[in-house]
């Protein structure tokens, strides 16, 4: 996951344990977030690109957590 300015990588963390993104994807955002003084407000917009097949639980999670995001922040 990776905190973007402009094109710039800002910051970034990695989930590397498996089968826990959906315990640990929305705590890492929020770390990430307290971590460069931002608030869900401040995030314009959440993209999900990702190397894995679009049937993986992980993917799915995350398209529908950046979904969910940016339908309520954007």
């Amino acid at each position: 996951m990776a905190l973007l300015e402009g094109e710039a990588e800002k910051d970034a963390v990695e989930i590397v344990e498996e089968h826990s993104l959906s315990k640990k994807l929305l705590p890492e955002i929020d770390g990430l977030l307290i971590r460069n003084g931002l608030a869900a407000r401040d995030i314009k917009e959440m993209r999900v690109e990702s190397d894995q097949d679009e049937t993986f639980t992980t993917t799915r999670i995350a398209k529908t957590v950046a979904k969910a995001w940016n339908f309520a922040c954007g």
